[in-house]
C-alpha cells in the first residue's frame, strides 16, 4: 500500500503538504564549532525547516591502512582527508544546545553505528536520516529501522534491486515512515545526469513519498524538483564556494542564496495549487476587462444604420462593451442612437 504523507517531528510531509527544505551543513564547516553555529543562524534566517549535519567518528567510518594504501590511487589519505572535519560527540551535544533556540530538533546524518546511538539515544533526535554511502548496508539499515522513528533515506549510488532491498530491509525491522531521496553521488553535479524524472521513478518503485538531495550549481534544478513534487529538498550550505577542503562547496549555496532558493519554493509551491472555476474566472476578471476586446465601430453610424461586417472591428479595452462572441447577435441590428467612429458598439443603442 502506497503512502503519501509521513511526518517528521511535528509536520506532516508529502503529498499536499509544504516542501520541507532541509539545510545541509554537511562538512562545510570543516570540523569548526563556531562555523556551524553560523551555519545553524544563517539557515534560521533563510527560514529552512531544518539544519542537518553529519556525525561519525572517523576511525568507525574509514580504515586508516586502506586510506593509506590508496593514498597514491585516489589523490590523498581519505582518513586524513575526512578526520579533521569531524564534529566531536561534545561538539555535536553542544551543537543541539544551539540548534534548540530556535525551536528547532537537533538532525544529523549518522554514518556509523556510535554515532547513531549517540543521536538517537543521547541527542534524541526525531528522525534519521540514511546517506547513500549507507543505503545498502542492510546491517546498518536494520539497526536504523529497528529505533521505530521515521527515515529519510538518499538513493545516489545503488541500482533500483538494491533499492527495493533496502526498503524492505528498512521496514522488516517495523520501519512504516519512509521518505525517499534522488540524489547523484557526484559534487558537483553536470545538469545532464541530474535525471529529475528518476525521482518520479523511486515513487513508483517504492510506494514512499520522495524528494532531491541536490549537488548541482545554482538551484534551478531544485526548483524543477518541487514542480514535479519533491516533499523534501536538501541543498548544501557554503561560505565559500571554491574552499577546496570539501567536495560539496561547488554545488552549495551561500546563506543569501539560500534564503532566495527559500523564498523561490515557497513562491512556486503558490503557483502548483489549483483554483475553483469560479473563483478563477472571478481573479481573471480584471486582467479580461483591459486584456479582452470589445466590438468597436469602424466609422460613424448614424441612428437608423443597418449594421454589417465591414462596419465593425475589434479593440481593447473589452470593459463595459459587447465582446466578439457577440457579433452575430448585432449583425442587422439597427443603430438607435448615432455611434461615434472608434466608440464601443453598446447593446443599449440597437434595436432588439
Amino acid at each position: 500500500m502506497k503512502k503519501t504523507k509521513v511526518r517528521l517531528g511535528n509536520r506532516p510531509v508529502g503529498e499536499g503538504e509544504p516542501v520541507f527544505i532541509i539545510c545541509e551543513g554537511g562538512v562545510t564547516n570543516y570540523g569548526e564549532l563556531e562555523l556551524a553555529k553560523r551555519q545553524v543562524d544563517a539557515a534560521y534566517n533563510a527560514r529552512a525547516d531544518i539544519i542537518k549535519f553529519q556525525a561519525a567518528k572517523t576511525e568507525n567510518l574509514i580504515s586508516k591502512k586502506v586510506a593509506k594504501r590508496l593514498e597514491k590511487e585516489m589523490g590523498y589519505d581519505w582518513f586524513a582527508r575526512v578526520k579533521y572535519k569531524e564534529l566531536t560527540f561534545d561538539e555535536l551535544r553542544e551543537l543541539a544546545r544551539y540548534v534548540a533556540t530556535g525551536n528547532w530538533p537537533f538532525f544529523a546524518t549518522a554514518h556509523e553505528e556510535e554515532a547513531l546511538d549517540f543521536i538517537d539515544k543521547k541527542l534524541n533526535q526525531p528522525f534519521f536520516k540514511i546517506g547513500s554511502g549507507e543505503s545498502h548496508n542492510y546491517e546498518f539499515l536494520k539497526n536504523v529501522g529497528s529505533r521505530g522513528k521515521p527515515i529519510i533515506i538518499s538513493f545516489g549510488l545503488q541500482s533500483d534491486k538494491e533499492i527495493i532491498k533496502a526498503i524492505k530491509t528498512l521496514e522488516s525491522v517495523g520501519a512504516k515512515d519512509i521518505i525517499v531521496l534522488h540524489t547523484t553521488t557526484l559534487y558537483p553535479t553536470p545538469y545532464d545526469i541530474a535525471a529529475l524524472p528518476r525521482m518520479l521513478h523511486l515513487k513508483e518503485l517504492t510506494g514512499y513519498p520522495v524528494g532531491i538531495s541536490d549537488h548541482t550549481v545554482g538551484w534551478h534544478v531544485v526548483l524543477g524538483a518541487v514542480a514535479l513534487g519533491a516533499a523534501v529538498v536538501e541543498k548544501h550550505l557554503t561560505f565559500g564556494k571554491s574552499d577546496t577542503r570539501s567536495l560539496d562547496n561547488a554545488g552549495a549555496l551561500l546563506p543569501d542564496e539560500f534564503s532566495e532558493m527559500v523564498k523561490q519554493i515557497r513562491d512556486l509551491e503558490k503557483s502548483l495549487k489549483d483554483i475553483p472555476e469560479k473563483e478563477r474566472q472571478k481573479l481573471l476578471a480584471v486582467g479580461r476587462d483591459w486584456a479582452g476586446q470589445s466590438l468597436i465601430a469602424k466609422k460613424d453610424l448614424p441612428a437608423g444604420t443597418v449594421l454589417k461586417r465591414s462596419m465593425i472591428t475589434f479593440k481593447r479595452p473589452a470593459r463595459g462593451g459587447l465582446e466578439p462572441e457577440h457579433l452575430e447577435r448585432v449583425l442587422g441590428k439597427k443603430v438607435k442612437k448615432k455611434i461615434e467612429s472608434d466608440e464601443q458598439i453598446l447593446k443599449k443603442y440597437l434595436s432588439n
